[in-house]
């Protein structure tokens, strides 16, 4: 089986942890990116499994990132990392966790909103169907 693709949104601000090279260590294909417009064009070709999007490191809220990739890909799951833990509306992330947290903790929501594996899933190229 083919690696998961992630898409990584995120600054690079020294007190924000970086998330990217422990994901890329765990066996994900990593793609990065530094903000939301670069992401608009190449969102179709990436064809990502999940998106994570550091709000933290980029020193905003999110929103407009995530309402932009809401409106490209409907159903691309996003998982928004910020600074303080706040409520957020389920239309605009799937998951949301509050610096500090472990990359663990971050690999384990990824895997949640993947679909799954096993032996109940169907896979044709990119599609993947698990039938339970």
């Amino acid at each position: 089986m083919k690696k998961t693709t992630l898409l990584v949104i995120e600054g690079r601000h020294a007190e924000i942890p970086s998330f990217a090279n422990d994901l890329q260590k765990k066996g994900f294909d990593i793609r990065i990116f530094q903000n939301g417009s670069q992401v608009a064009s190449k969102l179709k070709q990436i064809n990502p499994s999940v998106a994570v999007v550091n709000a933290a490191s980029l020193r905003s809220t999110g929103i407009r990132i995530c309402l932009s990739l809401r409106k490209r890909d409907p159903k691309l799951p996003i998982i928004l990392i910020l600074e303080k833990e706040k409520p957020v509306d389920k239309e605009l992330a799937d998951s949301v966790l509050a610096l500090p947290f472990t990359v663990q903790k971050l690999v384990n929501r990824v895997k949640a909103l993947m679909p799954g594996d096993g032996d109940h899933v169907i896979s044709v190229g990119p599609i993947r169907l698990d039938v339970e």
